[in-house]
């Protein structure tokens, strides 16, 4: 992602009521699961990568770990999602290693000391999403920290999802 991202601590002007809901929830699992539709997870992406842009250079360096998964609803992707942790940081790696399995499972079954940032917001339309053809309407961003240990999540709601 080469494309520069404005964060704010606001919404994006002009979100559907739904989507700011949406986009304001601890848990984006939790949320999806308790529409009326089949929630599913597609993995696209496990390993070693850059970290795109997403983070600037104090939170995560050019190269990191990351898992890149999109969230669907009834089989229709509705969320392009990314997680990157530091390349050599055997705690989130193990976490992050989940398959198909949701990744908030594991953040918020209390099982973890984490300390979360608040969200950070951004419209997103003029960005091009890796292995997605839908484009992205507004994304969200904050940093885990476990013990020390930073995990960056940034999440992207598609068009699709309206």
């Amino acid at each position: 992602m080469q494309q520069t991202l404005n964060w704010q601590e606001q919404l994006p002007k002009g979100l559907s009521e739904k989507l700011q809901w949406l986009m304001q929830q601890p848990s984006l699992t939790a949320a999806l699961r308790s529409w009326d539709a089949a929630f599913s997870v597609r993995l696209l992406h496990l390993g070693l990568s850059e970290s795109r842009g997403w983070f600037s250079d104090r939170h995560f360096p050019a190269h990191v770990f990351s898992r890149e998964v999109l969230l669907c609803l009834s089989g229709m992707p509705v969320v392009w999602a990314r997680s990157v942790c530091e390349a050599d940081d055997a705690v989130w790696h193990e976490v992050l290693d989940c398959g198909t399995q949701p990744l908030g499972e594991r953040l918020f079954n209390g099982a973890l000391p984490l300390v979360r940032t608040p969200f950070e917001y951004c419209g997103c339309a003029h960005i091009v999403l890796p292995h997605e053809s839908s484009r992205p309407i507004a994304a969200r961003r904050s940093v885990f920290d476990l013990k020390g240990s930073r995990l960056g999540l940034v999440e992207c709601f598609l068009e699709d999802f309206e």
